[in-house]
């Protein structure tokens, strides 16, 4: 008895076979490749640092759903002299009471007062931000505008976050 070896059919990556060793749907003779989709820049939270010899008043806006403003949040501070001050993340349930699913906000928006009355701004997307991040930093200076810096240092969640349970 003697056993044909040659094939009669070929699987392929996706599952599919065919019998003449070409993908059923390859139409062009290249098969496509899937490409992930890039992570959105988001800041979830982030520290506003004074770095003047004057304190600024300092507005922060958080959104919520797109297209939606009722998860939308305006915050706003004074920061002393060669201070800071840490926005923490902010959480909003869209579909009380069907969902217990918690959103987190994503900041969109700083506006800094200065004491000379100039204002400065920058809005989402923020210069530098590559992928979804957590305690961004924006510093303020007395010449120039607002930096847009990656954290410079480990942050205590606890203590910034008033975390005192496990998140669900």
């Amino acid at each position: 008895m003697q056993i044909d070896q040659s094939p009669s059919h070929e699987t392929m990556n996706d599952g599919s076979t065919s019998n003449n060793g070409t993908p059923k749907n390859d139409t062009s003779g290249q098969s496509a490749s899937f490409k992930m989709p890039r992570a959105p820049p988001h800041v979830y939270s982030c520290f506003v640092v004074n770095r003047t010899a004057q304190p600024i008043e300092c507005t922060l806006k958080y959104n919520g759903r797109p297209g939606e403003q009722k998860f939308d949040q305006t915050v706003s501070v004074t920061i002393p002299a060669n201070s800071e001050h840490y926005f923490p993340r902010q959480f909003f349930q869209p579909n009380l009471p069907e969902s217990y699913c918690k959103w987190v906000k994503i900041v969109t928006y700083v506006k800094v007062k200065k004491s000379n009355g100039k204002i400065l701004e920058v809005k989402y997307p923020f210069e530098h931000v590559q992928y979804p991040i957590r305690n961004w930093e924006f510093h303020v200076k007395d010449n120039g505008g607002i930096l847009s810096k990656p954290p410079t240092r480990i942050v205590n969640v606890l203590k910034y976050e008033n975390l005192d349970q496990y998140e669900c």
